[in-house]
């Protein structure tokens, strides 16, 4: 080998090490190369956390399974656009939502909830919202009365009818975070008073008290009192209607949860209130 050619190899080696340690420097920097715009762009990832072991699609195509120890999983390296990711399992509800990759971000989705549809087990769900919704209350037994010897009936006497009074309406107790009053909800915030939300409503407050859902008629609606840590972000005051059924709804409860109601509207449903597009309704 001449001279020439071994100098034409050397720097050869040097332009390659050189090329490859730049890609691999851009690679871990969160850049991916774009054939479409035939650049380096910048990255996004994915995370997500649901309540049980499944597996993640992206636009289709199965990426990754949750894992064992956390039910969650991360996908990297996804250029910026709109994709829909799916969390399925055998004998499970499906999960699916539209979500957008900004560069350098990453889309949270850390309360996917996936329930059985076969077997007992979903009985066993089915069960655990009707005790949500229409918890049964305990009533106090009577016992029977000591048998008397019979006595003469007396003769009834004739009183005046009396004149009935309105029962009167129980005074809400408006040091809560929210009260009630004549059928309309009001919400107390700390520099002013209170703020009518809506009338004629039913409404339950979260498990961590940071939240309140309510319904009137077929909408189902949530306030949040606190700002969220986590996405989608909400601040203090926000309100979203999570859905609109065309049928009246019953009754709701928040289930497991802080981000899920369990709902009776032609038939015992479970519904997140995450708003991003895609609303994931499970039907029992």
């Amino acid at each position: 080998m001449t001279r020439t050619t071994r100098r034409i190899l050397f720097y050869c080696a040097i332009i390659l090490f050189f090329g490859v340690g730049y890609i691999v420097l851009v690679y871990a920097q969160g850049y991916k190369y774009s054939f479409s715009e035939g650049r380096f762009i910048r990255s996004g990832a994915l995370y997500v956390n649901a309540n049980t072991s499944a597996d993640i699609f992206i636009n289709g195509k199965l990426k990754t399974s949750t894992s064992l120890l956390g039910n969650s999983a991360s996908i990297g390296g996804l250029l910026p656009g709109t994709y829909t990711v799916s969390v399925q399992k055998e004998g499970w509800s499906s999960w699916q939502k539209k979500f957008t990759i900004i560069a350098g971000f990453v889309e949270d989705f850390n309360h996917v909830m996936l329930l059985p549809q076969t077997g007992q087990d979903k009985e066993n769900v089915r069960q655990e919202i009707k005790d949500l919704l229409y918890p049964v209350v305990a009533s106090a037994s009577i016992s029977p009365s000591p048998s008397r010897s019979p006595s003469p009936t007396p003769k009834p006497k004739t009183k005046p009818t009396p004149t009935s009074t309105p029962t009167p309406l129980p005074t809400p107790d408006m040091t809560k975070p929210y009260y009630i009053d004549k059928g309309s909800l009001y919400v107390n915030v700390s520099d002013g008073p209170a703020i009518r939300i809506a009338g004629n409503v039913t409404a339950v407050l979260s498990k961590d008290g940071q939240k309140l859902a309510w319904f009137s008629e077929g909408q189902l609606w949530v306030y949040w009192f606190t700002d969220t840590n986590y996405q989608p972000v909400h601040h203090a005051g926000d309100i979203a209607l999570i859905a609109h059924f065309n049928y009246p709804i019953k009754a709701i409860a928040w289930f497991r949860d802080n981000d899920h109601i369990a709902l009776d509207a032609s038939g015992l449903k479970i519904i997140e209130i995450d708003t991003r597009p895609g609303l994931n309704i499970i039907n029992f």
